[in-house]
Protein backbone atom coordinates (compact mmCIF):
# COMPACT_ATOMS: atom_id res chain seq x y z
CA UNK A 1 0.00 0.00 0.00
CA UNK A 2 2.81 2.61 0.70
CA UNK A 3 4.82 1.96 -2.28
CA UNK A 4 1.15 2.45 -4.25
CA UNK A 5 0.59 5.33 -2.42
CA UNK A 6 3.93 6.99 -3.18
CA UNK A 7 3.84 5.68 -6.78
CA UNK A 8 0.42 7.26 -7.03
CA UNK A 9 1.75 11.00 -5.51
CA UNK A 10 5.03 11.14 -8.13
CA UNK A 11 2.53 10.09 -11.35
CA UNK A 12 0.14 12.75 -9.76
CA UNK A 13 3.12 14.85 -10.26
CA UNK A 14 4.11 13.81 -13.53
CA UNK A 15 0.32 13.60 -14.95
CA UNK A 16 -0.14 17.38 -13.96
CA UNK A 17 2.73 19.02 -15.70
CA UNK A 18 2.49 16.86 -19.03
CA UNK A 19 0.33 19.48 -20.71
CA UNK A 20 3.01 22.51 -19.58
CA UNK A 21 5.98 20.27 -20.57
CA UNK A 22 4.28 19.28 -23.70
CA UNK A 23 3.52 23.54 -24.83
CA UNK A 24 6.75 24.36 -23.65
CA UNK A 25 8.53 21.56 -26.18
CA UNK A 26 5.88 23.02 -28.81
CA UNK A 27 6.86 26.57 -28.39
CA UNK A 28 10.34 26.03 -28.01
CA UNK A 29 9.98 24.72 -31.75
CA UNK A 30 8.02 27.57 -32.77
CA UNK A 31 9.95 30.51 -31.33
CA UNK A 32 11.01 31.27 -35.22
CA UNK A 33 7.81 32.04 -36.55
CA UNK A 34 8.48 36.49 -34.85
CA UNK A 35 4.57 37.88 -35.32
CA UNK A 36 3.20 34.71 -33.17
CA UNK A 37 5.66 34.70 -30.82
CA UNK A 38 4.12 36.71 -27.36
CA UNK A 39 1.09 34.94 -27.97
CA UNK A 40 2.57 31.80 -27.70
CA UNK A 41 4.77 33.31 -24.20
CA UNK A 42 1.26 34.43 -22.95
CA UNK A 43 -0.20 30.97 -23.76
CA UNK A 44 2.42 29.16 -22.30
CA UNK A 45 2.62 31.18 -19.28
CA UNK A 46 -1.35 30.25 -18.60
CA UNK A 47 -0.36 26.72 -19.25
CA UNK A 48 2.52 27.41 -16.14
CA UNK A 49 -0.16 28.64 -13.68
CA UNK A 50 -2.31 26.09 -14.54
CA UNK A 51 -0.22 23.52 -13.52
CA UNK A 52 -0.76 24.20 -9.42
CA UNK A 53 -4.38 24.58 -9.98
CA UNK A 54 -4.54 21.60 -11.33
CA UNK A 55 -2.93 20.35 -8.73
CA UNK A 56 -5.03 21.79 -6.07
CA UNK A 57 -8.48 20.74 -7.87
CA UNK A 58 -7.57 16.62 -9.26
CA UNK A 59 -9.12 15.12 -6.49
CA UNK A 60 -12.31 17.49 -6.49
CA UNK A 61 -12.37 16.85 -10.35
CA UNK A 62 -12.24 13.45 -10.06
CA UNK A 63 -14.45 12.73 -7.02
CA UNK A 64 -11.80 11.85 -4.57
CA UNK A 65 -9.82 9.49 -7.17
CA UNK A 66 -7.09 11.17 -9.26
CA UNK A 67 -5.68 9.76 -12.53
CA UNK A 68 -2.85 8.05 -10.55
CA UNK A 69 -5.27 7.01 -7.39
CA UNK A 70 -7.20 5.67 -10.29
CA UNK A 71 -4.46 3.26 -12.03
CA UNK A 72 -3.31 2.25 -8.28
CA UNK A 73 -6.93 1.50 -7.16
CA UNK A 74 -6.91 3.92 -4.27
CA UNK A 75 -9.13 6.48 -2.78
CA UNK A 76 -9.71 9.28 -0.37
CA UNK A 77 -11.94 8.86 2.36
CA UNK A 78 -12.95 11.40 5.50
CA UNK A 79 -11.78 9.94 8.50
CA UNK A 80 -14.91 11.21 10.61
CA UNK A 81 -17.30 9.61 8.01
CA UNK A 82 -15.69 7.07 6.45
CA UNK A 83 -16.91 8.74 2.95
CA UNK A 84 -15.67 11.07 0.53
CA UNK A 85 -14.63 14.26 1.82
CA UNK A 86 -15.91 17.33 1.77
CA UNK A 87 -15.20 19.38 -2.13
CA UNK A 88 -12.72 22.14 0.71
CA UNK A 89 -10.84 19.17 2.40
CA UNK A 90 -10.14 17.92 -1.00
CA UNK A 91 -9.18 20.99 -1.83
CA UNK A 92 -6.94 22.03 1.45
CA UNK A 93 -5.01 18.59 1.43
CA UNK A 94 -4.10 19.29 -2.08
CA UNK A 95 -2.89 22.84 -1.16
CA UNK A 96 0.22 21.33 0.80
CA UNK A 97 1.28 20.73 -2.90
CA UNK A 98 3.23 23.92 -2.32
CA UNK A 99 5.48 21.98 0.56
CA UNK A 100 6.13 19.12 -1.84
CA UNK A 101 9.42 18.26 -0.30
CA UNK A 102 8.08 18.41 3.16
CA UNK A 103 4.95 16.68 2.09
CA UNK A 104 7.19 13.95 0.29
CA UNK A 105 9.33 13.08 3.62
CA UNK A 106 5.95 12.64 6.02
CA UNK A 107 4.31 10.30 2.83
CA UNK A 108 7.81 7.89 3.06
CA UNK A 109 7.87 8.44 6.63
CA UNK A 110 4.42 7.91 7.95
CA UNK A 111 2.21 6.93 5.00
CA UNK A 112 0.48 10.14 5.38
CA UNK A 113 0.63 13.76 3.28
CA UNK A 114 0.66 16.63 5.61
CA UNK A 115 -2.74 17.71 3.88
CA UNK A 116 -3.96 14.11 4.81
CA UNK A 117 -2.94 15.42 8.51
CA UNK A 118 -4.41 18.99 8.64
CA UNK A 119 -7.55 17.41 6.91
CA UNK A 120 -7.98 13.74 8.83
CA UNK A 121 -8.47 12.13 5.53
CA UNK A 122 -6.96 8.62 4.62
CA UNK A 123 -6.15 7.20 1.19
CA UNK A 124 -7.46 3.77 0.99
CA UNK A 125 -7.55 0.64 -1.40
CA UNK A 126 -10.41 1.31 -3.51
Amino acid sequence: MKLRRILAWVTDWNLCGIPALIYALFFSALTEVQGLKTVYVLIFILFVLCYPVLFVVRDVLFKGRSIAKRIFMLRVIDNETGELPSKQKLVVRNLFFFLYPLDAIFLIVQNKSLGDIATNTTVVND
